[in-house]
């Protein structure tokens, strides 16, 4: 998984969303966060879930299909270099290097434009991307090749809204608006949501407070992450016993890193626990911190994440 950090693409976007007809997708029903959705005039996508604990969208690239996850990891949208022949694109290329959640590797990033990105009844036009191998995600989400990324800064930049656990993903036609994040708060916690702020990093990244067996860290929301991932200090400052784990993480150039499991007895997301909490533990780059909540703790509490209203909004499937 990448982490693209310190690194700023410059760029004018525009949004053309269509929302003529309504996305068609499970859990429609009348009082259904779709139908709130539909009733306000958002446009929408579909989300696939792949192997790996991926949630990506079919999309089309200047017209060419496409494949890209959906990562809230990710500062930027990012191509993966071994597409961007196919997708028609031409790559500028940088001396900024690629930074990936175990560290900094040998890797440059190159820059381009997509002259349209349409995902569901959604358009983007003027979009700037990074460019950089995403190998490591194809070797996990196995099935039809991933394209690429779609990142934090064109979600915040079109007020984005991700139903994790109904997998799929909205966007306001108006662009952000404080108003319906507003809106969108009383719907979820009249149905037994709680809501938790998030902060956008120095890094471009999404993340929370949170505490670890009561000692408070700050974790990154990370939907291109399949599992929660602790930095291993943090962890074992928390209580929590490092096991083996015949499991290894593709760094992307060639190494490996070798992780550890573990569980934490509470894990705290702001105000709302998870008893219990199985997660994977390594040496993390210093920039990610005390580590990734990852996607399967976001859809097993159904969370959905307002990226104009700064908010992650979980609920405990019992409730």
């Amino acid at each position: 998984m990448k982490r693209f950090l310190g690194w700023l693409i410059i760029g004018a976007l525009s949004l053309l969303v269509h929302t003529a007809a309504a996305v068609e997708a499970s859990g429609s029903g009348p009082g259904s966060l779709k139908a709130f959705f539909v009733g306000e005039g958002y446009a929408g996508a579909p989300l696939q879930r792949r192997s790996g604990n991926h949630l990506v969208v079919s999309a089309l690239i200047d017209n060419r299909h496409a494949s890209l996850l959906i990562d809230t990891g990710s500062p930027h949208t990012l191509i993966d270099r071994n597409s961007v022949a196919t997708l028609g694109l031409a790559e500028e290329k940088t001396k900024a290097t690629v930074e990936r959640a175990f560290g900094k590797t040998g890797e440059h990033f190159g820059v381009s434009k997509l002259n349209t990105l349409a995902m569901g009844n959604c358009m983007f036009t003027n979009v700037p991307v990074a460019i950089a191998d995403t190998s490591d995600i194809n070797s996990v989400s196995r099935g039809v090749h991933v394209d690429g990324l779609f990142g934090a800064n064109e979600m915040m930049k079109f007020g984005i809204v991700i139903d994790c656990a109904r997998q799929m993903l909205y966007v306001n036609p108006r662009g952000p608006s404080s108003a319906m994040s507003q809106k969108l708060a009383g719907f979820l916690t009249s149905r037994g949501f709680t809501r938790i702020p998030l902060r956008i990093t120095s890094n471009r990244h999404f993340d929370v407070d949170a505490t670890l067996n009561g000692h408070p860290v700050r974790l990154v929301v990370d939907t291109g992450a399949g599992t929660t991932l602790l930095a291993k200090e943090s962890a074992i400052q928390a209580g929590v016993i490092p096991s083996p784990l015949r499991v290894r993480a593709d760094m992307g150039d060639g190494r490996y890193h070798r992780l550890n499991a573990g569980q934490v007895k509470e894990l705290a997301i702001g105000s709302f626990k998870v008893p219990d909490a199985d997660v994977d533990l390594g040496h993390l780059s210093n920039q990610i911190g005390a580590g990734l909540l990852g996607e399967e703790y976001l859809t097993f509490n159904f969370a959905v994440i307002d990226t104009a209203g700064l908010s992650l909004y979980l609920r405990h499937p019992d409730t």
